[in-house]
């Protein structure tokens, strides 16, 4: 039997909402060559960006409920396991949630044996909100590593700033992280010839920044953010859901926040967009004629509580 060449991985990595999921649509529609495997990782218990990913030919795997790491880890082993055994791809994507850090899922790929002959680890691409950066940075440590561990980051968004701001961006990020290569993007378009398979990643410049790296007993959690869900099979009303959305953003640590929402009144699916205090609605596909209408929305924040958000959606469906 003849040794087959390992198959490249790249991660998709960066703070919640930073726009991984549309950089992972962007590659899918691209002409490149690549026939892509996709895993994606999310935080709670409705998948969301699974939904909005726009499948061409790919295999996808969502896992949903966790970081990569510890137990999920095992779940990512068995996914790229099953991936290989299907095979018909030659490159593997990983979309990891918005709080989980890189270093865990790259150790996955280098520390076990059954993995190492069959993929290699190509790049971890971090996608960085132009506007928000600055304040994650400080308020969250994960977004620290998700710049520190990048071999590729992509500083998004650039339409919302302007230069001088971009330029404060990019001297914090360069202090943070020297060696990656650093591209500006909106709607994190990147020329992909410069960003896929380019051998980027280097395990002794990563034993630089953290010299624990391949030590799997130094994990860190970040349990100071969590996630709620919500589901509901009535309609909203969406001058009530604005009306929530304005007063969130006062009462509530919320970083990210996403779903898909039946609105009253209209034929259309809407799906929810949410960073920090920003908030886009925007119509989708149309309802199937048969299909059970409802709306799922996921919260990403610190210190969140069902019992204190829930009453307030509540007031939002119409009765």
């Amino acid at each position: 039997m003849t040794q087959q060449k390992p198959i490249p991985v790249s991660i998709l990595t960066g703070f919640l909402g930073a726009g991984k999921t549309t950089l992972l649509n962007y590659i899918l529609k691209q002409q490149h060559g690549y026939k892509f495997a996709v895993i994606i990782n999310e935080v709670g218990k409705i998948g969301v960006d699974g939904q909005l990913v726009e499948r061409q030919q790919e295999e996808i795997v969502e896992m949903s409920n966790g970081c990569l790491c510890c137990t999920v880890r095992k779940d990512l082993v068995r996914g790229v396991q099953n991936l290989l055994k299907k095979g018909g791809f030659d490159y593997l994507l990983i979309e990891t949630t918005g709080i989980a850090e890189p270093g865990p899922i790259a150790q996955t790929f280098l520390n076990i044996p059954a993995l190492q002959q069959l993929v290699r680890m190509d790049s971890i691409i971090t996608v960085v909100d132009a506007e928000q950066i600055q304040k994650q940075l400080v308020e969250a440590e994960t977004a620290v590593e998700q710049v520190r561990m990048a071999d590729f980051l992509l500083l998004n968004k650039t339409d919302l700033v302007g230069e001088p701001a971009l330029l404060a961006a990019e001297a914090k990020i360069r202090e943070l992280n020297p060696h990656a290569t650093l591209f500006r993007t909106s709607q994190s378009e990147v020329n992909l010839k410069e960003l896929l398979d380019m051998h980027a990643f280097d395990v002794d410049q990563k034993l630089t920044v953290d010299p624990k790296f391949l030590d799997e007993l130094s994990q860190r959690h970040h349990h100071e953010i969590n996630s709620i869900s919500f589901e509901f099979d009535r309609p909203f009303s969406v001058e009530a859901l604005e009306l929530f959305v304005q007063e969130l953003s006062d009462r509530e640590k919320i970083y990210r926040s996403k779903g898909f929402l039946w609105i009253k009144g209209n034929p259309r699916r809407a799906v929810f967009h949410g960073v920090n205090n920003r908030f886009t609605l925007l119509w989708d596909r149309l309802w199937e004629k048969d299909e059970a209408r409802s709306s799922q929305l996921v919260f990403i924040g610190k210190g969140l509580e069902d019992a204190r958000l829930r009453p307030h959606l509540e007031q939002c469906v119409v009765k």
